[in-house]
């Protein structure tokens, strides 16, 4: 009886020991976890998802300290790969999935849109959304696209993206316009005819009404191009 008692013992102090010999997975999970958090931005709202490792590793317990990276070179919101690895000798590695999703404040249209409809205040309202669910180019700050021309139509409810928007358009097809010739002192005048729309900064053909010549403009005001030399 003691002997079949002695090997019991024997046997659960086996156990324990290789036990303490295999790596914690809570201890990596925590370690990744850790890792992520201290890479986002203090003032952020995020949500980390469970780290993703196998639960039916067994790997050596590590003597150094882990050393965690991710696989990209940052942690962004979205999927993320880290990287997990213990430079004992003969050591290991191992990669491990984390979600974070980023919330903020974003642009939502909160009246439709057609094409090159004028963009105010009262189109905008302001959502939390998880912005790793966005294409890249949403918008925040409402000083961005109010003012601006609608590039399309655009339905009510849709976050708002810089492709939604361009420059207003300044001058139109057929338009007379004042064309500004010179340089900054010494500045001529003279009547044009616009040849193409136009925004702010953007060039534009223009046809000089006295000499009859085609010349490419910019286009700086409501009516007003200027080429400078």
């Amino acid at each position: 009886m003691k002997k079949i008692n002695l090997l019991c013992l024997l046997f659960v102090v086996s156990q324990l020991c290789s036990a303490s010999e295999t790596q914690s997975l809570a201890v990596l999970n925590d370690v990744v976890h850790h890792y992520v958090e201290s890479a986002l931005a203090p003032d952020g709202q995020y949500e980390i998802s469970n780290t993703q490792i196998d639960n039916h590793l067994q790997l050596p317990a590590c003597k150094q300290s882990l050393d965690v990276f991710a696989q990209s070179g940052s942690i962004k919101p979205g999927r993320n790969t880290v990287g997990i690895q213990c430079k004992d000798k003969g050591g290991w590695k191992i990669y491990s999935t984390v979600i974070v999703k980023s919330f903020q404040n974003v642009l939502i249209l909160a009246k439709p849109l057609n094409r090159n409809d004028r963009i105010a205040f009262e189109h905008l309202r302001s959502e939390v959304r998880d912005v790793a669910t966005l294409q890249q180019g949403y918008l925040t700050d409402p000083k961005d696209i109010v003012n601006k021309q609608a590039t399309r139509i655009v339905p009510a409810g849709t976050v708002l993206n810089r492709l939604h928007y361009t420059e207003p358009t300044l001058i139109k097809r057929g338009q007379h316009v004042n064309i500004q010739s010179g340089k900054a002192g010494f500045l001529i005048s003279a009547k044009g005819v616009a040849m193409m729309d136009g925004s702010k900064g953007q060039q534009i053909r223009v046809k000089n009404v006295s000499s009859r010549r085609i010349i490419r403009a910019t286009v700086v005001n409501p009516g007003v191009v200027s080429v400078y030399f």
